[in-house]
């Protein structure tokens, strides 16, 4: 323990100064991070990208406390700490085992005796063993998952289904069609039973049969869980019951 010690305060004192300089570059980049994410809060409308752009200020404020902390602690240990302690007397000196050699007795002469003669045995004829043939393993042919169960066809979406777990950009799938078409959009609630929406990209002016609907950016959004519906919008501007699905984010 005290050799290890010993180890970490040579290296406080020669690498002083790199510690310093790899936490204040740290710290300006986080510094950079938190006033990007400052802005992007400022200026966006949608209350997911306001979650998002707080805990990404929340993120980089951390890791400046922590990088104040780490350049507070080496500065301790440099001139306060350091020059009261006497590195010598930390290295306790290795003990010398003495190992005690035992004397060896004279070995007592043994007469050599005759060894009797060893009659030969007749050796039996090893029959051989039957061949044993390998079981052969079963392939199991495993389904592929029931489709996606949509009570109006023409607005469904087929990937990814409820209870999909997502991370980094995904594609949205499915069939977006309507007898008097205007457009359809894609929507992104926080939970499994949402109290406001926000679109997830442009409105799209044409009809999509099983084709991709878009693409959802789940980095875009903290970890949790999230609802997507489909909506498509006819002439009139009304719209029939949007189809939902429930999704979890783990990035």
């Amino acid at each position: 323990m005290l050799n290890v010690l010993t180890f970490m305060v040579d290296v406080v004192q020669q690498y002083i100064y790199w510690v310093y300089i790899i936490c204040g570059a740290v710290i300006l980049w986080n510094v950079r991070r938190y006033l990007l994410a400052r802005n992007d809060r400022k200026n966006t409308i949608f209350p997911v990208e306001r979650e998002v752009a707080a805990h990404r200020e929340g993120q980089a404020m951390s890791v400046i406390g922590a990088m104040l902390a780490v350049c507070v602690v080496a500065l301790a240990l440099r001139h306060f700490v350091l020059p009261t302690v006497d590195v010598t007397e930390l290295v306790q000196p290795t003990p010398t085992v003495t190992l005690a050699v035992p004397t060896l007795s004279p070995t007592p002469t043994l007469e050599a005796t005759a060894a009797p003669t060893a009659t030969p045995r007749s050796t039996p004829t090893r029959q051989p063993s039957p061949a044993i043939e390998a079981p052969t393993a079963a392939v199991t042919n495993t389904p592929p998952p029931p489709a996606p169960s949509c009570p109006n066809p023409n607005i469904c979406i087929a990937s990814p289904r409820s209870g999909t777990t997502l991370s980094g950009n995904v594609s949205i799938t499915g069939t977006a069609n309507h007898a008097q078409f205007q457009f359809y959009k894609i929507e992104l609630g926080v939970g499994d039973n949402p109290s406001s929406w926000s679109s997830i990209g442009e409105v799209v002016r044409r009809t999509v049969d099983g084709g991709t609907l878009g693409v959802f950016n789940s980095q875009a959004v903290p970890n949790g869980t999230y609802t997507l519906r489909l909506v498509v919008v006819d002439i009139t501007g009304n719209f029939p019951p949007p189809y939902e699905v429930v999704i979890n984010v783990q990035n």
